[in-house]
């Protein structure tokens, strides 16, 4: 399913640092311009740091607008960037999370730690549950990232441990070409 661009607010999960791999910057700046490009804006975790801060950073050089969600007790650890369109400074992590299922209307997943898995899970687990509706998740699987994940959650829908539409509620691309047929 391609998404309808109306001022579509795309929330970008990925890492605040840059990890093992050089070509996951690269990765970030390319998601982001081609998203930048075609008119979407971008949400995303509030900081300077890391891929996250490369997000930012070429989502404005791009002209998209940026929304940064950060709790106050980040802005020691990830510095909260300040030059961006709009940012929602949360008390907590739990009203972070709230503001990106309100604000979103999809989600991508870049490479990222403990955070950017716990906010898929957020977000596959509140379109279970319908607590959001209609909008898609999708796992940038780069050079399989994401791998494990994927394969735990296709063990959830085998053990049945899930309904049969949960296939549906996330999709995986593994490169920008088809990034591109979901965008």
């Amino acid at each position: 399913m391609k998404l309808k661009n109306s001022k579509h607010k795309v929330a970008v999960f990925c890492g605040s640092m840059f990890g093992s791999n050089k070509n996951f910057k690269d990765l970030a700046i390319t998601v982001t311009k081609y998203l930048a490009q075609n008119d979407y804006d971008i949400v995303y975790g509030g900081g300077e740091n890391g891929l996250m801060g490369v997000v930012a950073k070429t989502a404005l050089k791009y002209n998209a607008h940026v929304t940064g969600i950060i709790p106050s007790f980040l802005d020691k650890r990830e510095k909260i960037h300040t030059k961006i369109n709009k940012i929602y400074v949360t008390k907590t992590m739990e009203q972070r999370k709230k503001k990106f299922l309100q604000l979103s209307d999809s989600f991508v997943a870049l490479p990222g730690g403990g955070g950017t898995i716990e906010e898929i899970s957020l977000v596959i687990s509140a379109l279970q549950l319908g607590v959001i509706k209609g909008k898609k998740c999708i796992l940038f699987n780069y050079n399989n990232y994401w791998s494990d994940i994927i394969n735990q959650y296709k063990k959830v829908m085998n053990s049945k441990f899930a309904y049969k539409n949960f296939k549906d509620l996330f999709s995986v691309c593994n490169n920008l070409k088809e990034f591109k047929e979901l965008y």
